[in-house]
């Protein structure tokens, strides 16, 4: 399987949908090609001309972190909501791959990476001849923001572990512990949708936010009660929606990570903020190509995945 492959996977085929962008409100068409080794994900605006549109997807060309990973790149050409797409590249195990796309933001699709990954399937995966290469982080590295704290330590596998507390009773307080291995991205997190409350859509939009947002593309809450009809698709989805959240800004980093995450309060800042100062301290990772064999841990350290009807 890709994800746990030591060597490179893209697209097999070209695949496009299209959809509303959740800040924007817009109607956006995406399109995800096959690429070449060792090209890295890499957005294009097709809507652009006469300048360089395309903007590889890494932290050092982050924009914005507000309510959304937004990247630019030297000509300030910008895309943002990247992150549900890039969670779902790396759950399944995507090295290579060029995304087209004709506005300022991907789609919302239904707020989650579910749709991402369909498209992935239906292109079809396969292997390439490169190597791949993955970070393991060697010594802690902590991080903080003014609502959240995150630390990434040693471990020879991804694993992420959040804590979320919201004063609003239908989010509560929760926490989800997720290991990265061959199906668990889809099993487990891709379906988890992005959320709001509803006293705070009318300033969000006043702000530019959540134009386009929806129940058909987020999960609204309103004193207690979920106002989405048929309700949550898992009882902990808000906390599995941050883990997914986690995963694509982990891979603004340009590299698959092996490493322990733990987190309270995630936001794309703080996530951001994490890759960053990993980045930054060359001591804390090394470089490999190989990757070590996983420690399996006790069944019951995981916590149960049962989506409710």
């Amino acid at each position: 399987m890709p994800v746990e492959s030591s060597i490179q996977h893209t697209l097999a085929s070209s695949v496009s949908r299209n959809g509303i962008g959740l800040h924007s409100a817009k109607m956006v068409d995406i399109t995800i090609h096959p690429a070449p080794e060792n090209t890295g994900i890499v957005f294009r605006r097709v809507d652009i001309t006469n300048v360089d549109t395309a903007i590889p997807a890494h932290c050092s060309n982050i924009a914005d972190t507000m309510l959304n990973s937004r990247i630019m790149n030297n000509e300030g050409v910008t895309v943002g909501t990247v992150e549900h797409l890039m969670a779902a590249f790396f759950g399944l195990g995507i090295d290579n791959a060029i995304v087209d796309v004709n506005a300022s933001e991907l789609p919302a699709m239904d707020g989650s990476s579910a749709p991402y990954c369909q498209m992935i399937n239906e292109a079809g995966i396969i292997a390439q001849g490169a190597p791949r290469r993955f970070l393991r982080v060697l010594k802690a590295v902590t991080v903080e923001t003014d609502h959240g704290k995150a630390e990434i330590s040693p471990s020879d596998e991804l694993i992420i572990d959040i804590a979320i507390d919201f004063n609003d009773s239908a989010i509560g307080a929760s926490k989800y512990f997720y290991i990265h291995r061959n199906n668990s991205f889809e099993e487990e997190i891709s379906s988890a949708r992005t959320f709001c409350l509803y006293q705070d859509v009318t300033k969000l939009r006043a702000a530019g936010y959540a134009l386009g947002g929806s129940l058909e593309n987020a999960i609204v809450v309103d004193d207690g009660t979920v106002l989405n009809e048929g309700g949550l698709r898992y009882s902990d989805e808000f906390v599995r929606h941050k883990t997914l959240d986690c995963l694509g800004d982990l891979y603004l980093g340009g590299i698959f990570v092996l490493g322990h995450i733990t987190a309270s309060q995630p936001s794309h800042a703080l996530n951001n903020k994490l890759v960053k100062t990993l980045l930054a301290d060359e001591s804390a990772y090394e470089i490999i190509e190989s990757k070590p064999e996983p420690v399996i841990l006790n069944d019951t350290v995981r916590e149960p995945v049962a989506a409710l009807a």
